[in-house]
């Protein structure tokens, strides 16, 4: 481990605190209403990617996936106290198809592919945050995926050993919440017009 790893963990991890707090306590007053089964799926997975990665010897690369997973949890158990609506079907066959696919990851007992895995399931978990947000797009904060990105790219440099175990899962949810951040800015404005 060298120093720069260090830097670009302990710059994830402020990155982490630094966007979901503020995130969480805007789900706390109810101006921001996530998606309840995004972000179980969201923690659960985090969780799973954050023990891989340890496995994987992933060093300062995995402290912000630690920390973020503690903050989802968070997330997940203000969201259930405020209460929810708005649950379709899709939902259900996405949430319980991505459930289903997690005691995959738990025979597999191969870091490599469970994170292929676990990825695969965190891409399926924001299919209900983009459906509702077709329709909803001021419920969710851009800010919170806009930094995503920047704080999943720099994990990617505090990696000490890359590989597709510890990198796919940065590295696709840079691009997954990039995606969400152009999604979500070209809904509001189109519902502006």
């Amino acid at each position: 481990m060298n120093n720069d790893q260090e830097i670009f963990g302990i710059i994830t991890v402020l990155m982490a605190v630094g966007v979901h707090i503020p995130y969480l306590l805007q789900v706390v007053r109810g101006t921001v209403k996530p998606h309840p089964f995004t972000w179980i799926l969201w923690t659960v997975l985090t969780f799973i990617i954050f023990f891989a990665q340890l496995s994987e010897q992933a060093g300062p690369g995995a402290w912000g996936t630690g920390v973020v997973a503690l903050l989802c949890l968070g997330i997940v158990l203000v969201t259930i106290k405020n209460g929810f609506r708005g649950i379709k079907r899709s939902d259900f066959l996405t949430f319980f198809a991505a459930l289903l696919a997690i005691p995959l990851w738990v025979i597999t007992e191969n870091p490599m592919l469970s994170v292929i895995l676990v990825t695969a399931i965190d891409l399926l978990a924001f299919i209900p945050t983009f459906r509702k947000s077709w329709s909803k797009p001021f419920e969710e904060a851009v800010y919170l995926y806009g930094l995503n990105v920047a704080r999943h790219c720099l994990s990617l440099f505090a990696l000490m050993n890359i590989s597709i175990a510890t990198a796919l899962f940065p590295f696709s949810l840079m691009l997954a919440n990039a995606a969400l951040v152009v999604f979500l800015l070209w809904r509001r404005s189109l519902l502006r017009k």
